[in-house]
């Protein structure tokens, strides 16, 4: 028989975002990555204004997937007994 696993722990499982939020992080390391080596007189192209975009949409991703982390503790369960 399966171990019973209460509704916060697997709210909490379900919410754990770190993995996700890491891979987000990657990839804007690297976005920023190539924006910092982009040749000097493409650092004002549209290839540039692209990718400093994309940067911007994926910081605000980790700064949404860290939120839903957080609200998880705003979630009380009512105890069964009580």
């Amino acid at each position: 028989m399966a171990k019973y696993k209460s509704r916060a722990t697997r709210l909490s499982e379900t919410l754990d975002m770190s993995e996700k939020i890491a891979d987000v992080e990657q990839l804007k390391e690297e976005l920023e990555e190539w924006l910092d080596n982009l040749p000097e007189n493409l650092q004002s192209s549209n290839k540039a204004e692209m990718l400093q975009e994309s940067i911007d949409n994926l910081d605000n991703i980790i700064n949404e997937l860290e939120n839903i982390q957080e609200l998880q503790h705003d979630v009380e369960f009512p105890s069964m007994f009580s």
